[in-house]
């Protein structure tokens, strides 16, 4: 799965110099300019709902509390009810970091930078062969992360689709591939889907991811791996300081 991951992590966190967008048609250049980077020290209050293959847990997340201390489990009633990835998953959102890769379960929620709002690093992906589609939608080629091999090795394999709501803002953002693939010999990827979806909320200064998804489905090394995950968002409270 971790040919997957990193290419999942670098569309999410990573791309190469953004491009000019007033190339692009409207309204999606105008959509293209509506993030917005969160100060670090920026308060966050969300509820959170992980849908992992057949389980799934409910979280609300305080920033104001302590590192380590952000989370709290709304459903099931205890954390003995958890099993798998979805335990494992647990335990990091409640292990403080000790350094600065972020790398817990703070930043599966807030994402890089900007914390849940569309942010200019999620808008550099939409860089390439960017197209009018009949549905009223766009279609773009994913621009991923120069530097890393196994993204690189996934991109040409990647098409993309977004939507621009009626209140000018980038609605939903959908990452796939249109067909099995092999991105190395010792590897083949019968299915890849990521899926963001953004609303915009008054008095909040950018569009906020409300639901992530992510199905996965490849073969590596003789055995096969499944995955299918989901975030949704809600209740979203956001404080500068």
């Amino acid at each position: 799965m971790r040919i997957i991951a990193a290419a999942a992590a670098a569309l999410i966190v990573s791309a190469t110099a953004f491009s000019d967008t007033s190339t692009y048609p409207q309204p999606l250049a105008d959509a293209l300019t509506l993030g917005y980077d969160a100060p670090d020290d920026a308060v966050w209050r969300f509820n959170m709902r992980v849908s992992m293959n057949d389980d799934a847990m409910e979280l609300r997340f305080d920033g104001a509390q302590a590192d380590g201390e952000e989370w709290t489990l709304i459903s099931p009633a205890s954390p003995d009810s958890l099993s798998g990835e979805l335990a494992d998953m647990w335990v990091d959102m409640n292990t403080p970091d000790d350094d600065d890769d972020g790398d817990n379960g703070r930043s599966i929620s807030l994402g890089s930078g900007g914390g849940l709002f569309f942010t200019a690093e999620t808008a550099r992906m939409i860089t390439g062969s960017v197209e009018r589609t009949s549905g009223g939608g766009y279609s773009f080629s994913p621009d991923l992360d120069p530097d890393s091999d196994e993204a690189d090795s996934m991109a040409e394999h990647l098409s993309g689709e977004l939507s621009v709501a009626t209140a000018g803002h980038i609605e939903r953002i959908r990452i796939f591939a249109p067909v099995s693939f092999k991105p190395n010999p010792a590897a083949r990827v019968h299915e890849f889907e990521m899926v963001m979806d953004f609303q915009r909320f008054e008095g909040l200064p950018a569009p906020v991811m409300t639901s992530m998804s992510t199905v996965v489905d490849v073969s590596a090394l003789f055995q096969r791996q499944q995955q299918n995950v989901r975030f949704d968002f809600s209740d979203v409270e956001y404080v500068e300081p």
